[in-house]
């Protein structure tokens, strides 16, 4: 599914070492178009060990092809996790809340320049990791305790998301409406009501995929 990236991300290391042999070069070409998919981000961790490992041999570079499918599953889960349920949920929630307590484009920069920063900069450091160390790229990111990270980040999007009902009360004026205490309890209800139904939904989700037969 995303192999033609990866081919293209690597064809140029293809062609520094196997340029001068065409035949050569579309074999190995070859051997990157066969099925891949992981998390977009931590690809970069499995393009630095392919490259890592094709730099040394062809038999090396096979040896990498083998073992980045078990990587691909592993940052597939890992990384989906992360970046898609935690880190993109919280900052868009953070900017939510942001835009209510002070409406303006503030919240807009925000969003973009935290998510970028940090998805940029996990990018950038697994890649090098990877291309200097290979294998070892496994410990670097096991070290960032990222599903820990995760529940934290999941942490912080509750308590922002609740932050947010009391701005929504103040922003569009609905004290004066409907009386102070019964607006905030009204729109926490509402949100904790919306929250209770998507977690909801994906529980069922989880126990449908877990029973179905392998």
């Amino acid at each position: 599914m995303q192999s033609l990236g990866l081919a293209y991300a690597i064809a140029p290391l293809l062609e520094k070492l196997y340029g001068k042999d065409p035949e050569k070069l579309t074999r190995r070409t070859r051997c990157y178009l066969g099925c891949f998919n992981t998390n977009p981000y931590l690809a970069a961790a499995i393009l630095g060990f392919l490259v890592h490992m094709e730099s040394q041999s062809e038999a090396m570079g096979d040896q990498g092809l083998y073992l980045s499918s078990g990587l691909a599953g592993l940052y597939g889960a890992v990384g989906d996790n992360f970046f898609w349920n935690g880190l993109k949920p919280m900052t868009s929630a953070l900017a939510v809340m942001i835009f209510f307590w002070h409406p303006g484009l503030t919240a807009v920069f925000f969003l973009l320049l935290f998510y970028n920063l940090v998805h940029f900069g996990v990018r950038y450091v697994v890649y090098f990791w990877a291309l200097h160390r290979g294998i070892g790229v496994l410990e670097k990111i096991d070290g960032w305790h990222l599903p820990r990270l995760r529940n934290i980040m999941g942490y912080i999007t509750t308590a922002s998301l609740a932050v947010t009902t009391f701005l929504l009360v103040d922003y569009f004026d609905l004290q004066r409406e409907l009386g102070g205490n019964l607006a905030h309890l009204l729109v926490l209800l509402l949100v904790a009501g919306l929250w209770w139904r998507k977690q909801s939904a994906a529980g069922n989700s989880f126990h449908k995929q877990a029973d179905e037969p392998v």
